[in-house]
């Protein structure tokens, strides 16, 4: 199984250092923003984390989610991608919002994790 990573930005403490800079996305999208936060909100928990995670632009604003690794089946994505999305007009790869539409904005039910063989890319 692949999963194909979205949504992780290199100034996240979950991202990697070669992944792109948030700062590059905020402010570009004001399209669907309710629906890809429900979808990203309701993903299937692939790993839980057990903590928190803060606004890396603000951090006086607190808390914004959990860096938690969430799944629909093609994509995975941290826990608090919603919440750049709501708080900052973040923009997702187109390729991740087709799929979120072509699925009406609904994460699949029938998600089968096969962790032996996942691979991320």
């Amino acid at each position: 199984m692949i999963l194909t990573r979205q949504g992780y930005y290199k100034e996240m403490p979950h991202a990697e250092i070669t992944d792109p800079s948030l700062l590059d996305y905020i402010g570009k999208n004001k399209d669907y923003k309710d629906e890809i936060c429900k979808y990203l909100q309701n993903g299937f928990v692939l790993a839980a984390c057990g903590e928190i995670s803060k606004d890396v632009l603000h951090p006086e604003k607190g808390i914004a989610g959990t860096p938690d690794d969430m799944t629909d089946g093609k994509y995975i994505w941290p826990g608090d991608l919603a919440y750049y999305v709501m708080n900052y007009d973040l923009q997702l790869n187109k390729d991740f919002v087709d799929y979120m539409l072509s699925n009406n904005w609904l994460i699949p039910d029938n998600i089968e994790i096969d962790y032996d063989n996942l691979e991320v890319l």
